[in-house]
């Protein structure tokens, strides 16, 4: 083996993905030329441990892009209780975890079938902590929860902590309609990995105002920066957001991948300025993808709700083999999307071939696609999976069409 051989991958890798596919997989984007740019450099190879003080010497620019990238967000979100060092959203989640729970306590969340990321169920995170878990009542035909019923279940078993937000999620959720009816002891997070650039551009829900705690969140989804994490307190959160540094470092983080902070920083700069008009237009294409299949036979969920209020477009594809099949197909034709086990599906069918499939249409409209593409799209979706054809040739050549990122800085001035 030798270095032609992993330089050729890339090559591989940036052209197939990049250049010829239609990428719909919902937790994926794609950086701005600008953030691209900075994401690699001398900070790459450094540290900054710190905790009130530095614990290296040569950190001062390390520490001072980190704070800039913090008070970006609070002043976004109104909260001086802002950390960017998680490097990932599991493991944001898994720092609140632990800063307020302790191993045998309960948390509650949507539960896996219902769409709630791994990390929030005793097969992540909380379960590695030795946290146990409670899953809310989830209205299918929804794709909601059940307020009432969730209501009476948290005073029933009393959990120290409730998980909203999840992987699988089509419309803003009660936050504020359960809050109200709880016990004011009990921690409340929502977990915006998926719908962070939609809340950050207020075009989704704001769980801080409707009784959120904490919000945990990736930043490289909806919200378009490099991979890592956040955790943002709310305002009156005061001693327990010192739990919750005190878990980051000493705790759980020393290597912070500080060379993401950069990038970060121009992310968020990017959707201050042009943020609102790509959420939108993320949801515009989102609905539209979803009405187009819908009319072109496909058991896309929620129709008399408008399908979806996110990125995300849920269907179920069980009567044309499964989500593992049918993805497997797609890709056969350049169409990137994920297997999802939906709220029908028994807890050992969710890992193998569940009855669901998983759209985004974040990257799409990063590059630049809009309706009349989301139409053609679906097209791609019956010509593949109803008629049996080979569509990919035309995907490549759609894709050819939109090779310019949008939404961001188009030069350093």
């Amino acid at each position: 083996m030798d270095r032609k051989k992993i330089i050729d991958l890339v090559k591989k890798q940036e052209k197939w993905r990049r250049e010829e596919c239609i990428n719909l997989i919902a937790s994926e984007s794609v950086l701005s030329p600008l953030a691209e740019k900075y994401y690699v450099s001398d900070f790459e190879g450094r540290y900054n441990e710190h905790d009130e003080e530095t614990h290296y010497q040569g950190t001062k620019y390390s520490f001072e892009i980190e704070e800039i990238c913090n008070q970006i967000f609070r002043e976004r979100f109104d909260t001086p209780f802002v950390d960017v060092r998680p490097i990932s959203g599991a493991i944001a989640n898994l720092i609140v975890f632990s800063a307020f729970l302790k191993p045998g306590d309960l948390l509650m969340s949507l539960g896996i079938q219902n769409g709630a990321h791994i990390s929030s169920s005793r097969y992540g995170a909380a379960g590695i902590r030795g946290i146990k878990d409670v899953s809310m009542f989830f209205d299918f035909e929804r794709m909601n929860i059940n307020v009432e019923k969730t209501i009476e279940l948290i005073k029933k078993v009393n959990p120290k902590l409730i998980v909203f937000g999840g992987s699988m999620i089509l419309f803003p959720e009660p936050v504020k309609e359960i809050v109200e009816e709880i016990e004011e002891k009990i921690k409340v997070v929502y977990d915006a990995a998926h719908v962070f650039g939609l809340i950050y551009n207020k075009e989704f829900q704001e769980p801080l105002k409707e009784g959120a705690h904490v919000i945990t969140s990736s930043t490289h989804k909806t919200f378009q920066g490099p991979q890592g994490g956040i955790i943002i307190g709310s305002k009156n959160l005061d001693e327990d957001w010192q739990k919750i540094k005190k878990t980051i470092f000493p705790g759980l983080l020393s290597n912070t991948h500080i060379h993401r902070f950069p990038a970060l920083a121009i992310t968020a700069l990017e959707m201050n300025e042009f943020g609102k008009e790509y959420a939108k237009q993320v949801i515009k294409n989102a609905k539209t993808l979803a009405k187009c299949l819908y009319e072109s036979g496909f058991d896309v969920l929620c129709p008399e709700l408008g399908f979806t209020e996110s990125h995300q477009v849920i269907l179920n594809v069980k009567n044309f083999g499964g989500g593992k099949k049918v993805a497997e197909e797609l890709e056969k034709n350049n169409i990137i999307c994920n297997k999802m086990a939906l709220p029908i599906d028994l807890p050992e069918d969710a890992t193998k071939n569940p009855s669901g499939i998983r759209l985004g249409t974040q990257e799409l409209t990063r590059w630049g696609m809009k309706e009349k593409e989301m139409e053609k799209i679906a097209e791609f979706f019956r010509r593949v999976l109803i008629e049996k054809e080979n569509v990919k040739s035309e995907v490549i050549e759609l894709k050819k069409e939109f090779n310019e990122i949008h939404y961001c800085f188009k030069s350093e001035n």
